[in-house]
């Protein structure tokens, strides 16, 4: 953690700091620093925004921007508390929604009080809450253009990109390490002409660009402490054109598998159909509400229903790679543990067995699918194909 006095010294920009009674750091992410600042009666986020990871940090926020207003106005027309529905952010002492000190990259947002997110031990309620947030986020922005957004990371979600950098890395194999990660690069090379999978049905039409969130894991999602139900989503960093399918993948990634990304015994690690189910319709559900005004109008076409297992298949062997990506370049990216001198090759390790389970459950998940198709009304019995 930082020093308090130069915490303060960001502070100032935003708010009188005569009152400030705590500073607490949040260490749960893996790029920017996050810090509560508590005074008696309410409390802010303060959060510095990773210049290394985000090459236009104001790129970063007007996109937050646009995507709280536009949902915003749909959670007052929709009469829900816009102090819990949605992040509200605090302008600095100059009107701005950035702070720059000492040449980075601040900003501050309300605390939700009474509301929690989770790391892991997910229940099946907990979890479909999870999918009906993440398919209310879509629902709200199905109308929102996308293009008007910044890519806040360039070529994010391109897996195509990202391989061809990752043979990159390997061929320049600048630490040495390529020899001792051979299973896995062999592993990732096998399954590379499915790569593009969902990119090029992008490029072609389709299916539509979509503006997407791109960090569902379950602790970006508040839910109500009392009531258990989904409040928002939280750390819109990465929000930028994309499909709709790696909210889904990515969120599933994260919270279906029983083991965190964080497990290093690989023969642990699994996919909890109950959970994958329980997210599954309640992501479901919100994209097409039986009670709206709409007539049933969904936010979600049919081949992008026909693309939710390759969501979360791609999601899961992309973040694979690049986990394996960044150990073979010097660990520059993720925060790891720095006593952990092989995390992000442990990590990668987790993230392709996970792939592995995937693939071994892709009938058992698609025949779920279907189910909760038939059961939402999407498609009646002699739709779903045997």
């Amino acid at each position: 953690m930082r020093e308090k006095a130069e915490l303060l010294n960001v502070c100032k920009e935003f708010f009188n700091i005569n009152n400030i009674r705590e500073i607490k750091e949040l260490t749960t992410g893996n790029i920017n620093e996050t810090y509560i600042i508590v005074f008696d009666d309410y409390k802010y986020v303060l959060q510095q925004l990773n210049s290394h990871v985000y090459y236009s940090p104001i790129g970063v926020m007007n996109n937050t921007r646009l995507i709280v207003d536009h949902i915003r106005k749909k959670c007052i027309y929709e009469g829900k508390n816009p102090h819990r529905s949605v992040l509200n952010f605090i302008k600095t002492r100059f009107n701005q929604d950035l702070a720059i000190v000492n040449n980075e990259y601040w900003r501050c947002s309300e605390y939700i009080d009474n509301a929690y997110s989770l790391e892991r031990n997910i229940s099946s309620m907990e979890f479909y809450e999870i999918g009906k947030a993440i398919g209310k986020f879509q629902y709200l922005l199905s109308d929102f253009t996308p293009n008007v957004l910044d890519d806040s990371i360039r070529n994010f979600h391109d897996t195509v990109y990202r391989f061809e950098r990752f043979k990159e890395v390997i061929e320049l194999d600048k630490y040495n390490r390529v020899k001792e990660c051979l299973p896995e690069i062999c592993f990732i090379f096998k399954r590379s002409k499915n790569f593009n999978i969902i990119t090029d049905k992008l490029e072609r039409g389709i299916i539509p660009k979509r503006v997407s969130h791109n960090d569902t894991k379950a602790s970006n999602i508040m839910l109500d402490k009392k009531s258990k139900k989904y409040l928002c989503l939280i750390d819109l960093d990465t929000v930028m054109q994309g499909s709709l399918l790696y909210d889904y993948g990515d969120a599933l990634r994260y919270g279906a598998s029983i083991c965190s990304e964080e497990e290093t015994d690989i023969s642990k690690i699994n996919i909890d159909l109950n959970l994958f189910r329980a997210f599954t319709r309640g992501f479901l559900e919100e994209l097409k509400p039986l009670n709206s005004i709409e007539n049933n109008k969904s936010a979600i076409t049919c081949e992008e229903i026909e693309l939710l297992y390759e969501g979360f298949w791609i999601i899961t062997i992309e973040l694979g790679m690049r986990f394996l990506h960044d150990y073979l370049d010097g660990d520059k990216y993720f925060r790891k543990d720095e006593n952990r001198i092989k995390h992000n090759l442990e990590r990668a390790r987790n993230q392709l067995q996970l792939v592995l389970k995937l693939e071994e459950k892709e009938k058992d998940m698609k025949k779920i699918i279907d189910e909760l198709l038939i059961e939402l009304e999407y498609l009646n019995k002699n739709s779903v194909k045997s």
